[in-house]
């Protein structure tokens, strides 16, 4: 059976095929979950019904699909139309709305490849990887039978984990974290759903690449050990990985709590929207001895005030308080929180965003009285 599953994923799919297929299933994505992402519960019958209906729908595209190409089975298109039906990395309990968008989009390139970890018994699952100029996203599952994964983390921020990147012959030293990444347990699954936020491996595109995932890092009440293991994914990265970034420069000067900011740019991507900032506060300081330190800002204290942890879904917006957002096309777009630390250069502040619907559209608001329109 191996061998027959090797040679048909050996078949080139036609691209114009491909394209339809995933265009097709965007348009369902779209259908059965709306470009935000958001889990609608509020009536049981009637999702259940929707669901009965895309899935002949979805059933009908791939048997189209495969009587246009009858040797597709087990390939990243068939792979892609199958992730429909996993609403994990589109829900809430990832609390990086970029993801979520992305994911809702079909962004991505699919990588659909197991890894089992017989030690410790744990099955890897990495669904998908996405990559632009700045960040790369993997996103993959976690599970076991006997493992209790409650304090299980791939933590590459401040943990014990580690990354790494094998091209060719080449060992990089570990890739760099954007921000904390996302993670959601399920207990009744005993199962992990992470999305890891690294540095951008988009240069390697075409490339057949090779990612591991190094040692796990256990959180336990005050304590915190890890476990050594390795877990790698190979793949060529496709071009459907990777999105571009589009940057503007805005250059304009607003004043906040007797501090006067200027935004220097913003970024555009799939992912995300960066607003990059400097301002009188947001310098580096020295202190007697000559030594370099940086204190929060009043712009940074009012974009996390808005900020607010929730045991089951994260990171999540208090929507009784103030705080920095954008709109785009008349609606609020969030905050990504878990990108908080994210640094820039010496003297900049970045924020971060979910991506825009319109990006010819776009306001900063800070607070309730001052709005900055970025794009226009």
């Amino acid at each position: 059976m191996s061998n027959i599953k090797q040679e048909l994923e050996k078949i080139k799919i036609p691209t114009e095929l491909h394209e339809r297929t995933k265009l097709g299933v965007q348009k369902a994505k779209l259908e059965r979950q709306g470009y935000s992402g958001e889990i609608n519960s509020s009536s049981k019958v009637s999702a259940l019904n929707k669901q009965r209906r895309l899935y002949k729908r979805i059933s009908m595209a791939a048997a189209a699909c495969l009587i246009a190409v009858s040797t597709i089975t087990y390939t990243p298109v068939l792979a892609a139309i199958q992730e429909v039906y996993d609403k994990i990395f589109s829900s809430k309990h990832i609390d990086d709305k970029g993801v979520r968008t992305a994911v809702n989009l079909g962004e991505g390139q699919t990588v659909d490849q197991t890894f089992y970890d017989e030690k410790h018994d744990i099955t890897v699952h990495f669904e998908r990887v996405m990559t632009d100029d700045r960040e790369t996203k993997l996103l993959f599952t976690f599970k076991s039978k006997k493992t209790n994964l409650k304090n299980f983390y791939i933590d590459i921020f401040e943990g014990k984990s580690s990354i790494h990147l094998v091209a060719g012959d080449e060992k990089r030293m570990p890739l760099d974290h954007v921000g904390w990444g996302s993670r959601y347990y399920d207990s009744k699954e005993n199962k992990v759903a992470e999305a890891l936020s690294f540095e951008s491996i988009k240069e390697y595109e075409g490339q057949n690449l090779r990612l591991e995932i190094q040692n796990l890092t256990i959180y336990e009440e005050n304590q915190t050990r890890s476990i050594e293991t390795i877990w790698p994914i190979d793949f060529k990265l496709d071009h459907s990985a990777i999105s571009e970034r589009k940057t503007i420069q805005v250059n304009k000067d607003f004043n906040f709590g007797n501090e006067t900011y200027r935004i220097k740019q913003v970024e555009f991507s799939a992912l995300e929207t960066r607003v990059v900032v400097t301002g009188s506060d947001t310098k580096l300081l020295k202190d007697e001895r000559g030594m370099e330190y940086k204190v929060m800002s009043k712009l940074e204290h009012q974009f996390l005030n808005a900020r607010k942890i929730d045991k089951k879904y994260g990171y999540i917006i208090d929507n009784e308080k103030s705080g920095v957002f954008l709109k785009s096309a008349g609606e609020k777009v969030v905050p990504v929180f878990s990108k908080g630390e994210v640094a820039g250069a010496d003297n900049e502040y970045m924020m971060i965003f979910a991506p825009v619907k319109d990006r010819q559209d776009c306001i900063l608001e800070v607070g309730d009285d001052i709005k900055i329109r970025l794009t226009k």
